[in-house]
């Protein structure tokens, strides 16, 4: 037998990460979990179990060239639960894998955990990008160079979020908006962007969430929310969110589509309760 044939029949031991958090301020929102830490935690632990995988002792990537290379979200998909708990003071664990989806992408799974029930699962699906010489967030191009690490096969709930988030992203310049009226905001460089001076992947969620606030004036507590990220913005763009027949769809100042969203909330009042997942 080869050393790709052995390489290919090996079993991979998985590449996991538990945490344990205390929730406080920082964790919560009024009804529940905060989405913005979550995204932000469970990015970090993402790109963490990446660097882990590939034995670095940090997340920082270069590719073969030495060039910065980031490990930039190409999908998420949230669920939160419906829990009465009262969670100011809980002691929570965050159950997370990593695995391979294909070559050049990456895909992760966590859930939050209290007392044995699932109160939120956070799907991700990332690949490497690099800044072109031009240095411009518009102009972020794949990085197909980066050393990759060995990763246990995907399973089916990410190869299913990875498959929706191709199709989107196929159709994504076909999407016209449904209306020519929606929530305009120019993202502040000191709160929205990263390290690297992208838009941090959390600001979308929050868009989309801000347009619908300023529509409604009431939103029900969160359920669910599918993000395809397209394209990324420079600081001082601006961002138009519109409806399309996908879901908001967050525009950048010259027309193109640069993040889909859809969005499902929990009916309120609640009439009966639905007991959350429980955790293995």
């Amino acid at each position: 037998m080869s050393a790709v044939m052995a390489l290919a029949d090996r079993a991979l031991a998985p590449v996991e990460q538990v945490r344990t958090i205390r929730l406080g301020m920082a964790q919560l929102a009024p009804e529940g979990l905060s989405e913005q830490w979550l995204l932000r935690e469970c990015g970090d632990i993402h790109w963490s179990l990446i660097a882990e995988a590939a034995g670095l002792d940090r997340a920082v990537f270069t590719d073969s060239e030495g060039r910065p290379a980031y490990a930039a979200f190409c999908a998420t998909s949230l669920e939160v639960s419906r829990s009465t708990i009262r969670l100011q003071g809980a002691e929570v664990i965050i159950k997370s894998g990593i695995f391979r989806l294909s070559r050049g992408r990456t895909g992760s799974i966590h859930a939050v955990c209290h007392q044995g029930q699932e109160l939120a699962r956070l799907s991700m699906i990332s690949t490497f990008v690099s800044h072109d010489e031009s240095g411009l967030n518009r102009r972020i191009v794949r990085n197909r160079t980066v050393s990759e690490a060995e990763l246990p096969s995907a399973p089916a709930t990410l190869l299913a979020l990875n498959n929706a988030a191709r199709e989107v992203s196929k159709s994504s310049q076909e999407l016209l908006a449904a209306s020519d009226k929606g929530y305009r905001e120019r993202p502040c460089p000191s709160l929205d962007f990263n390290a690297v001076g992208l838009l941090y992947f959390p600001v979308f969620s929050r868009l989309a969430e801000r347009a619908q606030w300023e529509t409604n004036r009431s939103l029900a507590p969160l359920a669910r929310r599918d993000v395809v990220y397209l394209g990324n913005l420079d600081q001082g763009d601006s961002i138009e969110v519109l409806k399309t027949r996908l879901g908001m769809g967050i525009f950048r100042d010259d027309g193109l589509l640069i993040a889909c969203v859809r969005t499902s909330r929990h009916v309120r009042p609640v009439l009966s309760e639905t007991q959350p997942n429980t955790c293995a």
